[in-house]
């Protein structure tokens, strides 16, 4: 007789302590990169400023030709010339 495989719920990205304390990870590359962890959902977008809602705070970044180089449902990388990055709470 065979057997059911047991669904399992893993999270898709990153540790499960991170993403039950709602954390996020951010990978700063000099500032030309970014990679941020833990995104739930863009509030802004525009060349010079990218808003990143980062669940109880909103996490934003600065600059000149910013983009969003890839996206999924773990993460993204911004590119461009980062002047700042501010955490709005």
């Amino acid at each position: 007789m065979r057997r059911k495989p047991k669904d399992k719920k893993e999270p898709k990205c990153g540790s499960v302590l991170m993403a039950h304390l709602g954390m996020v990870h951010m990978e700063v590359s000099s500032n030309r990169e970014v990679v941020f962890e833990g995104s739930k959902g863009i509030i802004e977008y525009g060349d010079s400023s990218i808003k990143i809602n980062a669940g109880k705070y909103v996490v934003s970044f600065n600059g000149r030709n910013l983009r969003i180089k890839s996206m999924n449902d773990c993460d993204l990388v911004i590119q461009g010339f980062i002047t700042s990055i501010e955490y709005i709470f």
